[in-house]
Parts: C-alpha cells; structure tokens; sequence
C-alpha cells in the first residue's frame, strides 16, 4: 500500500452507517490515469488547507492528452456543480476527479473531510472518497489514508458517447428540464418540414 492509501486498484472503505462499526475492502477500478489524478487531488488539497487554510472545488480531468486541472469558485454546490457539469460537457474526457473541503458522517460522528468523487466516462455512478481532517491551533491532522465512502450520479450530461457532444446533451438536458417545468414534452423523433 502506498502512502496515499491506495493498493493498486483497492481502497480501504469506511463505514457511513453509524449502525455498522465494520470496515470494508472496497474495490474500485480505477485507470492509472484516474488513479494518479485521485492522489494529486488528495495531496494538492491537503498543502492547501495546510498553506493556506481552505481550498477551492477543482477538477482535474483525465484526457488522452494527460491532465488538465480546472478551479470551481461557486458560491455554493449548486454553482460548483454546474461548472463541472459544464466543464465535462465541454471537454468529454475519459474521466475526472473532483475535489473539495466537505464533511463525513461516521460511526464516531460528523468528522471534516476532503472529499473526492471520481467516474470513467460511460459509468453508472461517481465513486466518492474521504480524507477525514481535525483542524487544531494552526495545524491540520490527516487520517492515515483515504477511505470510500459510498456513490453518487456522475457529473457527465445524461446521454454523453464518445461520439456525441457533450454540449449539445448538456443543452438537450437543460431544455428537458425547463420544458417539464411547464408541463411541456420534448419530441426528438419530429422531422422539419
């Protein structure tokens, strides 16, 4: 296992229902793209906090090209979320790795945590991952390593392929939801006349 607590492709899990007090292995597949940009988003964010005592959401995106890091300064998740969402849109990359100074709920109760939500393109689910953080007179104490804390939706626009823009699902997306704010349906089959 190496220093940021990854073996290979396996990430020690830890228990979010207070109910349970067993630890899991959780196996995620990680590519080795993906699997280094998870330990530079931990890394990055830790000197982040400790040089400067907060942290801006970024993502960094794995593309055939290497890396490419983009910032998210939002006023609150709704905004962040957005950006990435856009961002993904725009760039359609293999996959990415958002990060950002939150919070976990575990057996031992609310703990701050930087927290790390990673996808492939074409998966079903993002896998989140916590570094739980103490913060004391000017110091901050890190957990050992990380830890899988459970899913959530991936950040792609609903529909993306590799062969398909991601700005035009982003858009098709957003024109379904404020259609069904008004009662409205959206027919794709219709030709122009």
């Amino acid at each position: 296992m190496d220093e940021q607590g990854i073996d290979d492709a396996v990430c020690a899990g830890a228990a979010t229902d207070t109910a349970s007090a067993a630890d899991a292995a959780v196996e995620l597949m990680l590519t080795d793209n993906q699997r280094t940009a998870l330990e530079h988003a931990f890394a990055d964010s830790r000197s982040c906090l400790m040089h400067d005592g907060a942290m801006v959401p970024f993502t960094i995106l794995c593309t055939s090209d290497g890396f490419e890091v983009a910032g998210h300064p939002g006023e609150d998740p709704r905004d962040v979320y957005e950006s990435v969402r856009t961002l993904l849109a725009r760039e359609i990359p293999e996959a990415y790795v958002l990060a950002y100074d939150g919070y976990v709920d575990l057996a031992t109760g609310r703990e701050d945590a930087i927290v790390c939500e990673t996808a492939r393109r074409g998966e079903v689910t993002a896998a989140l991952l916590a570094q739980p953080y103490e913060r004391g007179e000017g110091a901050y104490a890190f957990a050992p390593t990380f830890y899988s804390v459970g899913q959530a939706s991936h950040l792609y626009p609903s529909g993306t392929k590799p062969i398909v823009s991601g700005l035009v699902a982003l858009e098709a997306e957003r024109e379904r939801a404020s259609l069904d704010g008004l009662g409205l349906e959206l027919h794709s089959d219709a030709t122009p006349e």
